[in-house]
C-alpha cells in the first residue's frame, strides 16, 4: 500500500504546472561582478577563439549593446555608464554566458576589463548521431499503479533535426520516421549543435524546440541518442537528450 501511495504522489507532482523543473528568473547577488566602463568579452571553445558568438547587454530590460565576436573570439564594449547590466553570449542556441555585473562611479582595483567565457564546454559524446525520438506514457489498461509500472515508449514522428558545425558552414538535416528513428550518415568527427523542432505523437501531441551540443567521436562510449520531450516542466519545455 505504501509503495502505491508513493507512486500516486509522484504522478500528481509531475502533473502540477509549478513543478521543481519549472524555470525561474535569476537575481543578481551583490550587483554582480564589477567591470570598467570599457571591457572586452572573449569566447573560446576547447581553448580556441570562437567567432560569430552573439553578445547582448541589457540594462533595466533595455538592450544597450549587440555584437558578435571577431575571428579572435573577442568583442569590445565601450563607454558603459554607471549601473547594473546583464550580459548574454550565445551561438546556435547554446548559451556561453548569462551573467550580471555593474559599473561603479569610481572603478576599484578589482574592476575587470576582460570577461572570458567558454562555449560548449560539456558536449554529449557519441559514436554516431542517430537514435530515437520518443515519449514515455502510461500504459493503456489496468489500474493507475499497473499503468505506471507498464509505461510505453511512444515514437515522435516528423521531428525536424538540424545538425550544424559552430566553426564551419556545414549543415545536415534529418526527420524522425514513423518509429521515431533518425540518423545522420557520413558525418565527420567533431563538435556539432543539434537543433530539434516539431514532431508529434500518433495522438497528435506536439512539442517545442531545443538545442544540444554533441561531440561525434569514434572513441565515445555511447553509440546513439534518445530524445525525449520534457513534460510537466512549467514554462521550461524543451527536450532531454540521453546517450545510449
Amino acid at each position: 500500500m505504501k509503495s502505491r501511495l508513493i507512486i500516486c504522489a509522484l504522478i500528481l507532482a509531475m502533473a502540477l504546472p509549478g513543478s521543481a523543473a519549472a524555470c525561474s528568473v535569476a537575481g543578481c547577488p551583490n550587483d554582480g561582478t564589477e567591470l570598467r566602463s570599457n571591457v572586452v568579452a572573449i569566447v573560446t571553445h576547447q581553448g580556441k577563439p570562437l567567432s560569430g558568438v552573439t553578445i547582448q547587454m541589457t540594462r533595466r530590460g533595455v538592450q544597450v549593446f549587440f555584437g558578435k565576436t571577431e575571428p579572435d573570439g573577442s568583442v569590445h564594449i565601450s563607454n558603459l555608464t554607471v549601473g547594473e547590466y546583464w550580459l548574454s553570449a550565445e551561438l546556435l542556441g547554446i548559451s556561453a554566458a548569462h551573467t550580471c555585473f555593474h559599473v561603479s562611479p569610481h572603478a576599484s582595483r578589482k574592476a575587470k576589463k576582460k570577461l572570458k567565457f567558454e562555449w560548449g564546454d560539456m558536449p554529449t559524446a557519441t559514436r554516431q548521431i542517430a537514435g530515437r525520438a520518443q515519449i514515455s506514457e502510461l500504459g493503456k489498461q489496468g489500474s493507475l499503479v499497473w499503468r505506471v509500472q507498464h509505461r510505453l515508449n511512444v515514437p515522435i514522428r516528423n521531428a525536424s533535426l538540424i545538425l550544424q558545425s559552430p566553426v564551419s558552414d556545414a549543415i545536415y538535416r534529418a526527420v524522425s520516421d514513423r518509429d521515431g528513428g533518425f540518423s545522420f550518415a557520413e558525418i565527420p568527427s567533431g563538435i556539432y549543435v543539434l537543433h530539434v523542432e516539431g514532431g508529434a505523437t500518433p495522438d497528435g501531441d506536439v512539442f517545442g524546440p531545443d538545442d544540444f551540443v554533441l561531440q561525434l567521436s569514434p572513441s565515445a562510449k555511447s553509440e546513439g541518442l534518445v530524445l525525449t520531450p520534457n513534460v510537466g516542466g512549467g514554462s521550461c519545455g524543451g527536450w532531454s537528450l540521453t546517450p545510449r
